[in-house]
């Protein structure tokens, strides 16, 4: 048994595309016993890691070489190199930007384990190949630069599409470069995340208080003692859509309380010709409720409370800008 096993291992002759995938095998040993190692030897590890890729790309592209594997009748040994190659030179960046490295500059190495042989063509010392092959190499790296370009493309429309979740609300039909397939649309679009927010935070600050508090935060809402856009932009997840929104409001004085219509305002560029905004109104009443069982009467005072009532927010309005009342952002 243990014969058999040497014979299928041996090299045909010493300098062979074998003897590489040996030689990166032994290397990977080494490096497995070196982290071993107690402390682990880091230093021999990187060195006999790193020789193994090295000796294992050299004997996948020699054997590419003399046993090409096709694919619908095109070599794909190119490729399996190119991989390879991207794997070993972009190891070490960090995780979030590794596969995009690695996706992007494939194409890219691929076209370079193709063109390298031609200036060779069996010889020791590299030279000019004819100009009917280099006519055949800068149209085959030119196409390989293209796919390069689509994949790096396709990462940036991704980053977009993240930091920017309200592109997904638009349409792509007339797109001759960009479709939805497979990108579902946020269930509750950015500009009415943002308004729910901006709710929220009048409610935390204002609902269930006493009614003197309730106008120190009206005071301080149109005074810019109070940032709401600030406050709510905090609550919410950073990206980069953020910055586009402006979050402000106004605010009329009624008989019975104060009438607040909150401003979502997206200042954006949008797939469309004009500008949008969403709008939210909400009432802020006095109310004189009893909170709580009656045997434990409160005082007077603190049945002075305050209440608010909002709508649900508009669709997307285009035009100037509402601007009855007094104005806060």
């Amino acid at each position: 048994m243990l014969k058999y096993c040497i014979d299928r291992l041996r090299p045909p002759r010493p300098f062979c595309w074998e003897t590489f995938i040996l030689l990166s095998i032994f290397s990977w040993l080494l490096s497995a016993f070196s982290w071993l190692l107690v402390p682990p030897a880091e230093n021999a590890y990187h060195f006999t890691h790193t020789g193994g890729l090295i000796f294992f790309v050299v004997g996948t592209a020699w054997w590419q070489w003399e046993r090409p594997i096709t694919l619908f009748g095109i070599k794909i040994g190119p490729w399996i190199v190119g991989l390879l190659l991207s794997l070993i030179l972009f190891d070490d960046l960090p995780e979030n930007w590794r596969h995009q490295a690695i996706v992007v500059t494939w194409p890219l190495l691929t076209a370079s384990v193709r063109s390298v042989p031609k200036f060779f063509r069996g010889r020791l010392l590299p030279s000019w190949p004819p100009i009917s092959i280099r006519k055949e190499l800068t149209v085959m790296f030119l196409f390989h630069v293209l796919v390069s370009l689509w994949l790096q493309f396709g990462f940036v429309m991704n980053q977009w599409l993240r930091e920017y979740p309200t592109l997904l609300a638009e349409d792509f039909t007339r797109s001759s470069f960009a479709i939805s397939r497979g990108i579902e649309a946020p269930e509750i679009p950015q500009g009415n995340i943002m308004i729910n927010e901006m709710e929220a935070f009048l409610r935390e600050q204002i609902d269930g208080q006493q009614w003197p508090r309730a106008n120190q935060v009206i005071s301080g809402l149109l005074e810019n003692r109070i940032d709401i856009e600030d406050a709510v932009k905090k609550r919410l997840p950073e990206i980069e859509e953020n910055e586009w929104w402006t979050l402000r409001g106004t605010v009329i004085q009624r008989q019975a309380g104060f009438g607040i219509t909150l401003l979502a305002i997206f200042d954006g560029v949008p797939l469309v010709s004009e500008d949008y905004y969403l709008e939210k109104s909400c009432e802020i009443s006095r109310t004189f409720r009893q909170r709580g069982p009656a045997s434990s009467r409160p005082p007077a005072e603190a049945l002075d409370r305050a209440e608010v009532e909002c709508g649900p927010a508009s669709d997307r309005k285009s035009g100037p800008i509402p601007s009855q009342g007094q104005g806060f952002d």
